[in-house]
Formats: structure tokens, C-alpha cells, sequence
């Protein structure tokens, strides 16, 4: 007898794709932090337009999904377009649903790196709050 697969079992996998891209970060260094200062201090509209500058008009990269599937996630001026390779499942997600997306993450407290939160506590500790910071640049002086 074969397994069966459900319609939301397949949801539920892309899902899981798409939230891993979103905890990835913008590829640029600092950019986890940057969006995480970015999310504290804007409106979630505001967010995405900060989330399309921070990844820019076009950056891609390969990626590796939590199932194991090997993909590549592009940025434009949607958003992002996730696709597998030698599959034609793709699909795009705008700026918007990054951003909701992302701060739901943050919120959960599952989008920075211990690493990355000790940044947040050091630019906290340097500005006595968390700045709006601009994107693709860094955050605190060296």
C-alpha cells in the first residue's frame, strides 16, 4: 500500500521553506541584526519596504531546504521566488508576507543567532535603544 500525502502535508513542507528563507537573512553581513532593529521600530509596511531595500532589486543564492530538497531563492521587486531545481515548484511571496513573516519569527524569539542577539545587546547598550537603522549598512562603528 503506498503512503498518501495529503494537500497540507505539502503546505506545511513549503511553509517550512519559506520560514527557513525568511530566518536566513538578507546575505549581507549584519543583515539579520539590521532587519531585526528594522522590525522593532517600523510599521509592518514600512518593514517590507525596509526588507526589499536590505536584499536590494536582484540577489539570489542556492539553497539547501529543511527537506533536504536542494532550491534557489531570488529576491526582485516582488519579493522572494523560491524554486527547486529540476522541479518546475516554485513559488513567490512579497515584500509584505516577508515581513509578516519575519516578525512572527522574532516574536516566537526564533529568527537571530545567539550570536546576533549579543550584536542587538551591544548596539543596544552603544545608542540606549535599538536605531532605525538604513539598509545594507552597518548598524554600529567598528
Amino acid at each position: 500500500m503506498m503512503d498518501q500525502i495529503s494537500i497540507f502535508d505539502l503546505l506545511e513542507e513549503h511553509e517550512s521553506r519559506f520560514t527557513s528563507e525568511c530566518r536566513h537573512g538578507s546575505g549581507y553581513e549584519g543583515g539579520r541584526v539590521r532587519i531585526y532593529c528594522a522590525s522593532c521600530n517600523l510599521g509592518i509596511k514600512e518593514f517590507a519596504g525596509f526588507l526589499k531595500e536590505e536584499y536590494g532589486s536582484y540577489y539570489g543564492h542556492s539553497a539547501t531546504f529543511p527537506d533536504g530538497v536542494r532550491g534557489f531563492a531570488d529576491y526582485s521587486g516582488k519579493g522572494m521566488r523560491l524554486s527547486q531545481f529540476k522541479s518546475d515548484w516554485s513559488e513567490v511571496h512579497s515584500w509584505l508576507e516577508m515581513a509578516k513573516e519575519i516578525k512572527r519569527l522574532i516574536y516566537a524569539g526564533d529568527y537571530l543567532t545567539d550570536k546576533d542577539e549579543k550584536k542587538v545587546e551591544e548596539i543596544r547598550e552603544y545608542f540606549g535603544k535599538l536605531p532605525v537603522p538604513h539598509p545594507r549598512m552597518r548598524v554600529i562603528p567598528a
